[in-house]
């Protein structure tokens, strides 16, 4: 089954290679200098290490300086832009600004809760593009709910006039996190819900995402504050 099929009409989601890792390594190294934690571009993981140190507030203030970052969203773009031209096409609208994705160890920390893209104002025919900067080979990652289950739930929520409400958030899913390889990404459907666990590690757990979808197809609540328009 190809990528189209899986993520349409199969589970909703799929794994796949980046086309061009010297881009998305281009893109690790660059998030590293734009942290400016004096770790060297070439150590990712002395850099996780050192996360799973700080405080809440130390991590707001990195977020706040990776907001100047502003063509994460283009490399990312770019490090799977033939698996993305395969799904929508050439003229296509990309989320703005990429989003930094940062999970620290232990039970009191951030973490995703179970939702679905839709629920935040995307179209139907908006993909999420996620990839780690590194290996995910433990049971702490992402999960996610294949496409015919999401649908019974939110179906179930929708029944009861909710969305992403208590039925969702409080699920006891008992789904194992995906594991993936650092040079491989996930590319989902809006529909499909998903979130990860708590886990217990040295090291943070550190990701990057976008949205994008085909130009031809209308956009919702988030509009082009939220994409930009390109042709690739």
């Amino acid at each position: 089954m190809d990528i189209q099929k899986k993520i349409i009409q199969g589970p909703g989601y799929a794994i796949v290679k980046i086309d061009n890792l010297k881009i998305f390594g281009n893109l690790k190294k660059k998030f590293i200098e734009k942290m400016n934690l004096n770790i060297s571009k070439n150590n990712f993981d002395d850099l996780r290490v050192k996360m799973t140190s700080m405080s809440k507030s130390e991590i707001n203030k990195i977020m706040i300086k990776l907001l100047s970052f502003s063509e994460a969203s283009e490399m990312m773009l770019n490090a799977c832009k033939a698996k993305i031209k395969k799904l929508v096409g050439q003229e296509i609208f990309v989320q703005r600004r990429a989003n930094t994705i940062f999970n620290l160890p232990g039970k009191n920390q951030r973490r995703q809760w179970p939702h679905y893209e839709l629920m935040s104002g995307i179209s139907p025919f908006t993909y999420v593009l996620w990839a780690p900067f590194h290996d995910l080979d433990d049971d702490g990652g992402i999960f996610y709910i294949d496409q015919k289950r999401s649908f019974e739930i939110i179906k179930k929520e929708h029944s009861k006039g909710l969305v992403n409400g208590p039925i969702i958030l409080n699920m006891n899913y008992n789904e194992k996190p995906i594991k993936i390889k650092y040079g491989e990404a996930i590319i989902f459907n809006p529909f499909i819900l998903h979130g990860n666990v708590n886990f217990d590690s040295k090291k943070a757990r550190l990701a990057c995402s976008i949205r994008f979808q085909s130009a031809k197809k209308p956009l919702m609540q988030k509009n082009s504050d939220f994409f930009k328009y390109k042709k690739i």
